[in-house]
């Protein structure tokens, strides 16, 4: 059972039972509450552009695996009719699928969806079919008890035959017509005693009425000018029980013009209020809490994913389960917030960017991009911005994150399946990987044009494009992934995760990560952020912050570039929040804005959260840099150190390993040695000495192991790891110490550098 009250409409996978992937109903539908009776259900299919069946009893029947995220939802109610898989229109008569796979949209010069409005309690589609824009109302009504699904067009004029699937039927069904007046008509189809009635009112004359392939089929002629016609389908029902339909018809008023639905409706949704808490001061950060309006009055259940501001300050925060919030009352002394619930019903919105004041939100069927017609804090239009996005069934091929670049580009990525599958292995569909899965998007500023331009990615929860146009993300652990990393994004370059490599020979290497994050630190990071904002401190200016959803903290990447190859080092902050984290941006007042959700196999308390960090200008005590130089690394902090504590060698503790690369899931980031390959253990790394650089800011620990040159590491043979591939990893190092600054302060830190290059040059004292 899910209490939450999603708006007139839901959009997801819609399935006829869970646990059969094969019973798939409709991989991007959007389920439609019609008519006065609140269990009455109609679905339509961006994809395929037909309406894909209908039910009375309940709206959908949610399930528990993950939160309601690894199992579809079915229809929760009675079936009273539905269309096959295959389009639901046509120009040449015929209905074959012209798709390569049976995932994502027909082709645009066939159909192609642009949006729904939404006018109170109704649900009104736009798309076009060949050169004719459609307008498709579904509704329900009563009649003498039987109840009866409407479906209303309004269709522009087009020079091109259209034919519609109506619905299925049996094999040995046969039809009546019978004509009630001029433009009103119905048709029985009968099947032994059976009969099921559609009624028709407003369709041109020279339109007939045909049973091919198991379905009820409407051919129109060329409309020379604008018309509108509605269906009225029954139940089906014993005899000839059909006199209902034609009192139905005989009262029916002319049918509607649509497009007065496109108006702006009355407001569905009361603004809802909270208090912040601001932060203590007694440290260089400190962390706001945004309230988030738990419980509310519909039961919407806030698991926030990402966050972006409007030009007046409001944050727009989306939440995996459908909703787009706007949040007034950001300042820099947090108060009441007011929070509006703008937008409902999309499908896993994980990514949101406002450009130009609007509103793009990336869900797993398509990019949104909102309007509020009427400017009342309400969205009006779902714009179908970009839909070329195949949406197959397994829960983990999340599309994820919404980022652009300085030209307009947007950018979000796909994960891949698991398990995953290539095509004609294993089950069916469920977890096959397409050629969408693992990789990055990149879509025009018009979102005309969808290129994927890197691959190999698993789990890619978390990207950020810099000001420079550099992108990073990061990717969660799991099979060929040996710990959770993050990436420097190359351009058409392998990422390391080989079922989405998308080639036609196996990789022997892929691009190095900026850091490893071992697993006892990071079972789950989110989103790198580049740190570009000026009320931070200069020293940090381009480093990044990580966002851990898994262990619902933030941490400081020290990153350097050797040679082209970016490598880092990861520290963790001490900062509490409520929840898992997952986005962040900095906001025009300097600040850090941070949502959050909390589902499996995170730490977090909170269901959902939104935070904010601050620099308050207090003293760092953090390091600044740490830089591989020839023969050892480099410590910078932007504080004088304590030269008797900073220069012994007694205060500092070093170890290092690598990781394998294989197919093996479940690795949980076991450390492997360097120095004894082979063996499962890390190796204690001898520092020879210890220097203090002549600013008093630096220590050098003098490493003679470290010599220029590309890091080289080698397992051996591990038997016990399936489909190993000898590859170079880096190795990755932590550092551990206890010193002090020149005013007393403790600097007690654990540090991991991944280390993939050293440059030939040396510290300088």
């Amino acid at each position: 059972m899910n209490p939450m009250d999603h708006g007139p409409f839901v959009t997801s996978t819609i399935t006829h039972d869970p646990v059969t992937t094969s019973s798939i109903f409709v991989y991007k539908g959007i389920a439609v509450k019609v008519g006065e009776d609140p269990e009455a259900v109609i679905t339509f299919d961006t994809d395929l552009l037909r309406m894909a069946g209908a039910w009375t009893g309940g709206f959908l029947q949610w399930y528990l695996a993950r939160d309601g995220l690894e199992d579809w939802p079915s229809p929760a109610g009675i079936t009273h009719f539905e269309t096959s898989q295959t389009p639901g229109w046509t120009l040449d008569g015929e209905f074959d699928d012209p798709r390569r796979w049976p995932y994502g949209p027909i082709p645009k010069e066939q159909g192609h969806y642009k949006g729904l409005y939404t006018h109170g309690k109704q649900v009104l589609f736009s798309y076009t079919i060949g050169d004719s824009d459609i307008l498709e109302l579904p509704g329900f009504d009563r009649v003498d008890t039987h109840p009866v699904f409407t479906r209303t067009f309004n269709l522009s004029p087009t020079e091109e035959t259209l034919s519609l699937h109506v619905l299925q039927v049996p094999d040995s069904a046969r039809t009546v017509i019978q004509s009630v007046s001029n433009s009103k008509e119905y048709i029985k189809i009968q099947v032994g005693n059976n009969t099921r009635t559609v009624g028709a009112q407003g369709i041109p004359d020279e339109a007939e009425w045909r049973i091919t392939n198991r379905h009820l089929i409407l051919d129109l002629p060329a409309l020379m000018k604008p018309t509108r016609f509605k269906l009225a389908i029954g139940p089906i029902l014993p005899g000839e029980e059909a006199g209902y339909m034609e009192g139905y018809l005989k009262r029916a008023a002319s049918v509607s013009d649509l497009s007065e639905l496109k108006k702006p409706g009355p407001d569905q949704w009361k603004p809802l209020e909270t208090e912040a808490v601001m932060g203590e001061e007694d440290g260089p950060f400190t962390v706001d809490e945004l309230t988030v309006p738990e419980p509310n009055p519909w039961n919407s259940f806030i698991r926030l994913m990402d966050v972006d501001f409007l030009s007046d300050g409001r944050a727009v925060v989306a939440s995996l389960s459908g909703d787009v919030w706007l949040v007034e009352g950001i300042r820099e002394d947090l108060g009441t917030l007011r929070w509006h619930r703008y937008a409902t019903g999309l499908f896993q919105p994980s990514g949101v960017k406002v450009v130009d004041d609007k509103i793009y939100v990336t869900g797993r069927d398509q990019i949104t991009r909102l309007h509020d017609v009427n400017n009342d804090g309400y969205a009006d239009f779902y714009e179908n911005f970009n839909n070329d996005l195949m949406a197959s069934t397994n829960f983990h091929a999340f599309t994820m994150n919404l980022e652009t670049d300085s030209q307009g580009n947007f950018y979000f990525a796909k994960s891949t399946p698991w398990p995953p599958y290539l095509r004609g292995e294993g089950p069916p569909r469920d977890a096959e990987v397409t050629p969408h899965h693992g990789v990055l998007f990149k879509l025009s500023p018009n979102g005309e044009k969808l290129e994927a331009i890197a691959r190999g990615l698993r789990n890619p929860n978390g990207l950020d494009v810099g000001s420079d146009g550099e992108m990073v993300y990061a990717d969660n652990e799991g099979n060929w992934v040996p710990t959770s990393k993050v990436h420097r994004i190359k351009k058409g370059e392998f990422h390391g995760f080989i079922p989405s490599a998308h080639q036609p020979e196996q990789p022997e290497s892929f691009v190095p990560p900026l850091i490893w994050t071992p697993h006892y630190i990071d079972n789950s990071p989110a989103k790198p952020m580049f740190i570009e904002s000026d009320k931070w401190p200069a020293e940090l200016q381009d480093d990044l912050l990580l966002a851990s959803y898994g262990r619902a903290n933030l941490s400081l990447i020290l990153k350097e570039d050797v040679g082209g190859v970016w490598q880092g080092a990861h520290l963790n902050l001490p900062l509490m929040f409520k929840s898992g984290l997952e986005r962040g941006r900095f906001h025009e007042d300097g600040h850090l804005y941070i949502a959050g959700m909390t589902s499996w196999q995170s730490i977090g308390e909170d269901w959902g959260s939104f935070h904010r960090v601050r620099y308050t200008g207090q003293p760092l005590n953090l390091p600044v840099a740490l830089n591989t130089k020839a023969g050892g690394l480099e410590l910078r902090f932007n504080q004088q150190l304590d030269p008797k504590t900073a220069a012994d060698l007694e205060n500092y503790e070093l170890q290092q390993w690598t990781y394998p690369w294989t197919s093996q899931y479940g690795t949980r980031g076991q450390l492997y040695s360097v120095e004894n390959p082979g063996e499962t253990h890390p190796d204690p790394v001898h520092v020879e000495s210890v220097r203090l650089s002549d600013d008093g800011r630096a220590v050098f620990l003098e490493i003679p192991a470290l010599r220029p040159g590309m890091v080289r590491s080698s397992l051996g043979t591990l038997e016990e790891l399936p489909d190993m591939i000898e590859a170079s990893l880096g190795l990755v190092m932590s550092i551990n110490y206890q010193i002090s600054t020149a005013d007393g302060t403790n600097l007690s830190h654990m540090i991991h550098k991944t280390i993939h290059r050293v440059p030939t040059e040396r510290f300088e004292e």
